[in-house]
């Protein structure tokens, strides 16, 4: 799980202050409070509002005057300053966002590959010839969504057997009978004779039965 990320104090105060600024609290010409001041209300040290006040005065939302103190200097700048961290804050959330769906990725393969060597040590052979295990997701929009195994006769056409299936709560069942409904997303984990075994599969689930004159049947 990706770690998350805390935004510094300083930039929180920066953000606040922003946000005074922009609601009329602190209009344009009010000169702020004293760094300690504002520090004790923030319960920060003055140095951590030194920052935030650098960071606004950079971005010339205020100003500061030598032996004066800070003013606001501008509420157009403050807008603009809310405009820019709102992107980068999408931004960041978007990039959070792909590292959880990654996590998630992975630990989802981790799942079927475990459930794979799982099946291997315990799957019984009726024959002496090599078992291949290969695993493939039910396509978005596919004609067997919602369909049973034994209603589309998925052993029949495919000539691969069904030993598990992740559905989308990542939860792998195993021996699922001819009665379990099949849905887009659901990923199978089947066992064939041969090395076409896979790619009738994925047609099958993909376009249905191909008959001999070319068109598909489902």
């Amino acid at each position: 799980m990706a770690k998350e990320r805390s935004t510094p104090r300083y930039i929180k105060i920066a953000q606040d202050v922003c946000g005074k600024i922009l609601t009329g609290e602190y209009p344009e010409g009010t000169l702020l409070k004293g760094r300690s001041i504002l520090g004790a209300s923030y319960g920060v040290s003055p140095e951590t509002v030194r920052k935030a006040l650098n960071i606004l005065e950079k971005e010339k939302v205020v100003s500061s005057k030598r032996g004066v103190g800070v003013f606001v200097d501008s509420v157009l700048h403050a807008q603009e300053f809310a405009n820019k961290w709102k992107a980068e804050t999408q931004i960041k959330d978007k990039y959070a966002n792909l590292e959880k769906l990654l996590t998630e990725q992975k630990d989802l393969q981790g799942k079927i590959d475990t459930a794979i060597d799982d099946m291997k040590d315990s799957f019984t052979y009726q024959t002496t010839e090599a078992v291949k295990f290969s695993n493939v997701e039910i396509p978005q929009n596919s004609w067997i969504n919602g369909k049973t195994i034994g209603e589309v006769y998925f052993w029949n056409y495919t000539e691969a057997t069904i030993v598990a299936i992740v559905g989308s709560d990542n939860i792998c069942k195993q021996s699922v009978g001819p009665d379990f409904v099949l849905h887009s997303g659901d990923k199978l984990i089947f066992v064939g004779k041969d090395n076409l075994t896979f790619d009738r599969v994925l047609s099958f689930l993909t376009y249905g039965v191909i008959e001999n004159n070319g068109a598909a049947t489902k």
